[in-house]
């Protein structure tokens, strides 16, 4: 699928994640090596993704409570996209709708983290995680909205019925599903109600294919574009056509 000149899109997030240490005196899960990888992280981006700023600023005090969170973000600018983030044990590849395009610039910025990465920590990672993340959501109100009763089956090829009480309409919903794939990989789709910035309510929903195991930096490439196929895929037919047509 091409990208959609008024897609619903609000951020992407590709999420690798590895094996952890354990501290011999604790017994602690940990990072041994993120201190110095994160400043030559910075080093080998700082050309294209120069601002650095701390995500979680006090978690040199403590470090092992933060395995597996992004604690430093490397971007363009203050404030601009994409952005890696990096933490011990995880790192992530972020963009919002204004700069996507999978074929001509996420999957590359993939391949280039991945390698900057490797590069950080001076060899390749015992990766054991992956996660392709799409969070999407619209304004109801510019969909005639009603109800959620009649909302969600008018556009999503999705519905639900309380058979408990007819006269009861939900002011909120949320709404989770999980499927195993061919590949082993699990499909998250997450559907709910929510409100934007401005305090306008909207519909959201999040796909996420998720991969536990051990991967080479060249399979976790291969692995996220099948990822990415199986996103799209899902994107498309849980649209109404009349819905979908007015993303294009």
């Amino acid at each position: 699928m091409g990208r959609l000149a008024k897609a619903p899109l609000q951020e992407v997030i590709f999420e690798v994640r590895w094996e952890a240490d354990v501290d011999p005196a604790s017994g602690a899960m940990m990072d041994k090596e993120f201190g110095m990888a994160a400043g030559r992280f910075h080093v080998h981006v700082e050309t294209e993704f120069g601002h650095v700023n701390d995500r979680l600023p006090f978690y040199e005090l403590a470090p092992h409570a933060f395995m597996g969170q992004a604690v430093k973000q490397y971007r363009p600018g203050e404030g601009q996209w994409p952005l890696f983030q990096l933490g011990p044990g995880v790192f992530t590849v972020n963009d919002t709708n204004k700069d996507y395009d999978w074929q001509g610039k996420f999957s590359p910025l993939i391949a280039k983290g991945l390698d900057k990465l490797e590069k950080a920590y001076e060899g390749s990672l015992p990766y054991s995680q992956a996660a392709l993340r799409y969070i999407d959501a619209v304004k109801v109100k510019d969909y005639d909205f009603v109800d959620w009763a009649s909302f969600i089956p008018g556009h999503l090829n999705f519905a639900f019925q309380n058979e408990f009480d007819a006269g009861m309409v939900p002011n909120d919903v949320s709404f989770q599903q999980l499927f195993t794939l061919d590949d082993g990989s699990q499909l998250h789709l997450n559907i709910a109600s929510g409100k934007d910035g401005q305090g306008n309510d909207q519909m959201i929903w999040q796909t996420s294919v998720i991969k536990a195991g051990a991967f080479t930096k060249e399979e976790l490439q291969q692995w996220v574009e099948s990822a990415h196929k199986k996103s799209s895929e899902v994107f498309t037919r849980i649209c109404k056509k009349h819905f979908h047509d007015s993303f294009l």
